[in-house]
Protein backbone atom coordinates (compact mmCIF):
# COMPACT_ATOMS: atom_id res chain seq x y z
CA UNK A 1 0.00 0.00 0.00
CA UNK A 2 2.94 2.54 0.92
CA UNK A 3 4.34 1.62 -2.34
CA UNK A 4 1.56 2.53 -4.16
CA UNK A 5 1.19 5.71 -2.45
CA UNK A 6 4.66 6.51 -3.30
CA UNK A 7 4.34 5.54 -7.07
CA UNK A 8 1.12 7.88 -7.32
CA UNK A 9 2.79 10.77 -5.52
CA UNK A 10 5.95 10.60 -7.22
CA UNK A 11 3.47 10.50 -10.55
CA UNK A 12 1.20 13.72 -9.36
CA UNK A 13 4.75 15.51 -8.76
CA UNK A 14 5.85 15.05 -12.37
CA UNK A 15 2.58 16.08 -13.40
CA UNK A 16 2.40 19.29 -11.86
CA UNK A 17 6.12 19.90 -12.45
CA UNK A 18 6.16 19.61 -16.42
CA UNK A 19 4.38 23.11 -16.89
CA UNK A 20 6.81 24.37 -15.18
CA UNK A 21 9.87 22.80 -16.75
CA UNK A 22 8.15 23.44 -20.26
CA UNK A 23 7.48 27.47 -19.03
CA UNK A 24 11.06 27.35 -18.24
CA UNK A 25 12.25 25.94 -21.19
CA UNK A 26 10.35 28.03 -23.63
CA UNK A 27 11.84 31.42 -21.73
CA UNK A 28 15.55 30.22 -22.38
CA UNK A 29 14.63 29.34 -25.76
CA UNK A 30 13.11 33.06 -26.05
CA UNK A 31 16.29 33.92 -24.49
CA UNK A 32 18.40 32.41 -27.39
CA UNK A 33 16.38 33.66 -29.98
CA UNK A 34 16.91 36.81 -29.32
CA UNK A 35 20.86 36.47 -28.82
CA UNK A 36 20.75 35.13 -31.89
CA UNK A 37 18.33 37.72 -33.73
CA UNK A 38 20.76 40.31 -32.74
CA UNK A 39 23.97 38.57 -34.13
CA UNK A 40 21.87 38.40 -37.22
CA UNK A 41 20.81 41.86 -37.31
CA UNK A 42 24.42 42.58 -37.49
CA UNK A 43 25.27 40.43 -40.43
CA UNK A 44 22.37 41.14 -42.36
CA UNK A 45 23.10 44.93 -41.95
CA UNK A 46 26.38 44.33 -43.61
CA UNK A 47 25.21 42.01 -46.28
CA UNK A 48 22.47 44.66 -47.18
CA UNK A 49 25.08 47.78 -47.22
CA UNK A 50 27.72 45.31 -49.51
CA UNK A 51 24.56 44.74 -51.97
CA UNK A 52 23.38 48.09 -51.92
CA UNK A 53 26.88 48.93 -52.74
CA UNK A 54 26.92 46.97 -55.98
CA UNK A 55 26.31 48.47 -59.49
CA UNK A 56 22.49 48.57 -60.67
CA UNK A 57 23.16 45.75 -63.39
CA UNK A 58 26.49 43.94 -62.43
CA UNK A 59 28.19 41.99 -64.72
CA UNK A 60 29.22 38.93 -63.95
CA UNK A 61 33.04 39.80 -62.57
CA UNK A 62 31.31 42.57 -60.19
CA UNK A 63 28.38 39.47 -59.07
CA UNK A 64 31.19 37.49 -57.96
CA UNK A 65 33.15 39.73 -55.97
CA UNK A 66 30.00 41.27 -54.53
CA UNK A 67 29.38 37.71 -53.69
CA UNK A 68 32.52 37.27 -52.29
CA UNK A 69 32.07 40.68 -50.20
CA UNK A 70 29.27 38.57 -48.60
CA UNK A 71 30.75 35.54 -48.08
CA UNK A 72 31.71 36.51 -43.92
CA UNK A 73 28.52 37.37 -43.30
CA UNK A 74 26.65 34.22 -44.81
CA UNK A 75 28.97 32.03 -43.02
CA UNK A 76 28.28 34.20 -39.75
CA UNK A 77 25.00 33.32 -40.09
CA UNK A 78 25.37 29.59 -41.06
CA UNK A 79 27.29 29.65 -37.74
CA UNK A 80 25.10 31.17 -35.37
CA UNK A 81 22.24 29.35 -36.67
CA UNK A 82 24.47 26.11 -36.13
CA UNK A 83 25.14 27.24 -32.91
CA UNK A 84 22.15 28.46 -32.33
CA UNK A 85 20.37 24.76 -33.03
CA UNK A 86 22.41 22.87 -30.82
CA UNK A 87 22.14 24.95 -28.19
CA UNK A 88 17.85 24.86 -27.84
CA UNK A 89 18.28 20.66 -28.91
CA UNK A 90 20.30 20.41 -25.71
CA UNK A 91 17.65 22.68 -24.05
CA UNK A 92 14.63 20.48 -25.64
CA UNK A 93 16.52 17.38 -24.49
CA UNK A 94 16.64 18.50 -20.94
CA UNK A 95 20.70 18.44 -21.41
CA UNK A 96 21.08 21.56 -20.56
CA UNK A 97 20.95 22.14 -16.82
CA UNK A 98 22.14 25.70 -16.89
CA UNK A 99 19.52 27.18 -18.39
CA UNK A 100 17.65 30.24 -16.95
CA UNK A 101 15.19 32.21 -18.71
CA UNK A 102 14.78 35.82 -17.45
CA UNK A 103 11.82 37.05 -19.19
CA UNK A 104 8.15 35.44 -19.41
CA UNK A 105 7.62 34.35 -23.26
CA UNK A 106 5.47 31.17 -24.39
CA UNK A 107 4.42 29.54 -27.53
CA UNK A 108 2.95 32.38 -29.25
CA UNK A 109 5.53 34.57 -28.07
CA UNK A 110 8.37 32.37 -29.42
CA UNK A 111 6.91 31.73 -32.71
CA UNK A 112 6.60 35.47 -33.07
CA UNK A 113 10.37 35.92 -32.43
CA UNK A 114 11.26 32.88 -34.54
CA UNK A 115 8.92 34.84 -37.40
CA UNK A 116 10.85 38.02 -37.20
CA UNK A 117 14.12 35.74 -37.79
CA UNK A 118 13.15 34.59 -40.71
CA UNK A 119 11.46 37.46 -41.80
CA UNK A 120 15.34 39.13 -41.64
CA UNK A 121 16.81 36.84 -42.89
CA UNK A 122 14.65 36.03 -45.84
CA UNK A 123 14.19 39.93 -47.03
CA UNK A 124 17.70 39.66 -46.90
CA UNK A 125 18.28 37.13 -49.00
CA UNK A 126 15.57 38.59 -51.36
CA UNK A 127 17.28 41.84 -51.88
CA UNK A 128 20.57 40.17 -53.20
CA UNK A 129 19.05 38.01 -55.07
CA UNK A 130 16.86 40.81 -57.13
CA UNK A 131 20.43 42.81 -56.83
CA UNK A 132 23.26 40.33 -57.65
CA UNK A 133 21.26 37.25 -58.48
CA UNK A 134 20.65 33.83 -57.47
CA UNK A 135 23.89 32.08 -58.98
CA UNK A 136 26.78 33.64 -57.66
CA UNK A 137 25.46 33.32 -53.55
CA UNK A 138 23.67 29.93 -53.87
CA UNK A 139 27.00 28.30 -52.76
CA UNK A 140 26.69 30.37 -49.80
CA UNK A 141 22.99 30.19 -49.15
CA UNK A 142 22.49 26.70 -49.34
CA UNK A 143 24.29 26.07 -46.21
CA UNK A 144 22.70 29.05 -44.74
CA UNK A 145 18.83 27.95 -45.62
CA UNK A 146 20.37 24.08 -44.18
CA UNK A 147 21.20 25.93 -40.91
CA UNK A 148 17.89 27.35 -40.61
CA UNK A 149 16.26 24.32 -41.56
CA UNK A 150 17.77 22.63 -38.73
CA UNK A 151 16.88 25.80 -36.34
CA UNK A 152 13.14 25.39 -38.01
CA UNK A 153 12.82 21.51 -37.02
CA UNK A 154 14.37 21.79 -33.81
CA UNK A 155 11.78 24.38 -32.32
CA UNK A 156 8.76 22.94 -34.39
CA UNK A 157 8.91 19.98 -31.12
CA UNK A 158 8.03 23.21 -28.84
CA UNK A 159 6.15 25.62 -31.11
CA UNK A 160 3.73 23.54 -32.73
CA UNK A 161 3.14 24.60 -36.52
CA UNK A 162 6.06 26.49 -37.01
CA UNK A 163 7.41 25.33 -39.97
CA UNK A 164 3.57 26.11 -41.98
CA UNK A 165 4.35 29.53 -40.79
CA UNK A 166 7.96 29.69 -42.03
CA UNK A 167 6.80 28.33 -45.11
CA UNK A 168 4.21 31.10 -45.42
CA UNK A 169 6.69 33.77 -44.72
CA UNK A 170 9.73 32.50 -47.17
CA UNK A 171 6.85 31.93 -50.00
CA UNK A 172 5.26 35.72 -49.64
CA UNK A 173 9.04 36.88 -48.94
CA UNK A 174 10.75 35.03 -51.99
CA UNK A 175 7.92 34.30 -54.18
CA UNK A 176 9.54 31.48 -57.04
CA UNK A 177 12.80 31.36 -55.13
CA UNK A 178 11.18 30.02 -52.45
CA UNK A 179 9.91 26.84 -54.22
CA UNK A 180 13.32 25.66 -54.65
CA UNK A 181 14.31 27.22 -51.08
CA UNK A 182 11.49 25.39 -48.96
CA UNK A 183 12.91 22.05 -50.80
CA UNK A 184 15.89 22.06 -48.15
CA UNK A 185 14.28 23.17 -45.52
CA UNK A 186 11.04 21.21 -45.04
Amino acid sequence: MKAIFVILSALAASVLATPVLSERQLETQADEIDKLIAVVQGHTANINKTTAAAPANPDLLQQTAAANALAPDFDGITKALTAATTILTKRALGLDKEARGTATCGGDCLLIKVKFLVWEIACTLKFVIIKLGLACVLIYLTPLILALSGLLKCLDKVVAGLLFAVKGILSAVLGAVAGGLLGLIL
